[in-house]
C-alpha cells in the first residue's frame, strides 16, 4: 500500500514539475510561443508561391543533374528561367518588399524561409522516379501561366498555411 502512495507521488510531483517549468519561462500550461504577426496581399502571397516553386524546380533540377539521373532538367528550367526572368524578378521583388515591411530590422527573413523550404523538401537524395517527375514539370512549362499553375497548385496552400493574409489596411486576418 506504501509503495502505491509513493508512486502515485512521484507521478504527480513528475507531472506538475513541467508545468512549473513552463510558467518559470513565461509560458502556462498548454501554451506554446506565439508566431510573429505577419501578413502578406494576396499578390504578395502569390508571389512567395511563385518564388518558392522556382526555388524548389532549380535545386531539384541541380541535383538530379549532379546525381547523373538527368543534366538536361537544369538546362529545360534554365531556359524557362531566361525567358520569364522578368516575372520571376517582380515576384522576388515583390516579395522581397513584404519581407522588408513584416521584418524591418532583418534583412535576411526572407533568406531563411527559402533555406527553411529546401530543408524541409530534404533534395539531397532524390529518387529516379522524383527526377523524372521533375522532368514532367520542367517540360510542362511553356509558358508564364504554366508556371504560375504549378506554383498555385504546389506552393500556395502551404503559403497561406504559413503567413497570413494582411487586411486592406495591412493588418493581418485572423491574427
Amino acid at each position: 500500500m506504501t509503495r502505491r502512495i509513493l508512486c502515485g507521488l512521484l507521478l504527480a510531483a513528475g507531472m506538475i514539475m513541467p508545468v512549473h517549468a513552463q510558467d518559470s519561462f513565461g509560458l502556462g500550461p498548454g501554451s506554446r510561443p506565439k508566431r510573429p504577426l505577419i501578413c502578406m496581399s494576396d499578390a504578395e502571397l502569390e508571389a512567395e508561391a511563385q518564388v518558392r516553386a522556382g526555388i524548389i524546380l532549380r535545386a531539384f533540377a541541380r541535383t538530379c543533374g549532379a546525381r547523373g539521373i538527368d543534366g538536361s532538367i537544369l538546362q529545360k528550367w534554365s531556359a524557362f528561367d531566361s525567358a520569364h526572368a522578368e516575372q520571376l524578378q517582380a515576384a522576388v521583388r515583390r516579395r522581397n518588399e513584404a519581407y522588408a515591411r513584416n521584418y524591418p530590422d532583418d534583412a535576411n527573413a526572407g533568406q531563411r524561409v527559402i533555406d527553411e523550404t529546401l530543408a524541409s523538401r530534404g533534395i539531397t537524395h532524390p529518387s529516379v522516379q522524383e527526377c523524372l517527375s521533375v522532368a514532367e514539370v520542367v517540360n510542362g512549362l511553356n509558358t508564364w501561366e504554366d508556371f504560375v499553375a504549378h506554383a498555385r497548385l504546389t506552393q500556395l496552400g502551404m503559403v497561406r498555411n504559413q503567413i497570413r493574409r494582411c487586411k486592406p489596411g495591412g493588418a493581418a486576418v485572423g491574427g
